[in-house]
């Protein structure tokens, strides 16, 4: 009797044990896929040597049907990037559908904060809490971050740099304390349109970690407002991979802001921004052509989403 007591304490014991490892291979897998979950875009991007992208605003809700920006997203030969700015008036929680059904077919960049809404966010508190808020409801259809867009625009953004560069710092330091991919956009314009140029307030304003390390660096420029001036990329570019070596640059916004530009015009200026050159060995393109929904949705038989769509496909060894 004493021996059979003895067997069957050993067996539970046994079971026992093996119920404690498999409870810990559950916690490990568990771990694991939360780490996937956080890692898991920087796990897709960090390899990218180009990007397609483009720019989904507010301003089409009650126009245009989300089937549609969908279906012209799924039907493009590159998967493209996709920045969904997001308005300042609406709640977070509004742009879970968005962000999930675009998610399936692109990749997405989320924007939390336009470069008009910068100067609603009075402290920094304010501002990194929207990108806490925004994280904890899109962070899983998400892949990349703008913690700043068109940073150092004068005026619209307020009128207190620091104040603009520790609000971004915020953002930076938040969304990469999570694993998260950074993109960081700057707004270049023609000579003397504004008081301080582009790469002087970035390189006084930034601090050594954001230009040490942030993902992407991009810049948006538009032509129509400076005038059709057209900067030397080549010699920006240049300046900017020593300012960010570590970074990977493009294009961050570009497109018609002219009403009375016709099709003839906006294909000129797709060609020529989706077809730029690789200005640095860390050039990926980018481009984010601003109005895409309203000039390439519906896609069928629409020669602008044609042509966005086929400069793509000629970047693919870019």
């Amino acid at each position: 009797m004493e021996e059979f007591i003895t067997r069957c304490r050993m067996v539970k014991d046994m079971k026992f044990k093996y119920k404690k490892l498999y409870l810990f291979f559950l916690s490990c897998i568990f771990a694991g896929m939360l780490f996937a979950q956080e890692q898991g875009s920087k796990v897709r991007f960090q390899n990218q040597d180009s990007i397609l992208g483009i720019t989904i605003d507010d301003s089409w809700y009650e126009t245009v049907k989300l089937e549609a920006v969908v279906n012209a997203l799924k039907n493009m030969k590159t998967k493209p990037t996709v920045r969904i700015v997001m308005s300042k008036d609406e709640p977070v929680s509004m742009y879970i559908p968005i962000f999930e059904k675009i998610g399936k077919v692109a990749y997405i960049l989320a924007c939390p904060v336009d470069s008009y809404d910068m100067k609603s966010y009075k402290t920094v508190y304010s501002y990194k809490k929207r990108f806490k808020t925004a994280y904890e409801t899109l962070g899983k259809y998400t892949d990349m971050w703008e913690i700043g867009n068109e940073i150092n625009g004068e005026d619209w953004l307020g009128k207190n740099p620091k104040l603009i560069a520790d609000k971004v710092a915020a953002a930076y330091d938040f969304i990469k304390s999570k694993g998260g991919i950074t993109v960081l956009t700057a707004y270049a314009f023609a000579p003397e349109m504004q008081k301080i140029e582009m790469i002087d307030w970035l390189k006084t304003y930034l601090p050594p970690r954001i230009k040490n390390n942030v993902d992407y660096l991009l810049v948006s420029y538009y032509e129509d407002d400076n005038e059709g001036f057209q900067p030397d990329w080549w010699k920006i570019f240049a300046v900017l991979e020593n300012i960010f070596p570590n970074s990977k640059l493009g294009i961050g916004e570009c497109g018609s802001t002219d009403e009375n530009a016709d099709e003839k015009t906006k294909l000129s200026m797709i060609r020529h921004y989706y077809g730029m050159p690789k200005y640095t060995k860390n050039f990926i393109g980018g481009y984010f052509w601003w109005y895409w929904v309203q000039d390439c949705v519906p896609h069928e038989n629409n020669v602008l989403w044609e042509e966005i769509d086929s400069q793509a496909a000629k970047k693919r060894g870019f």
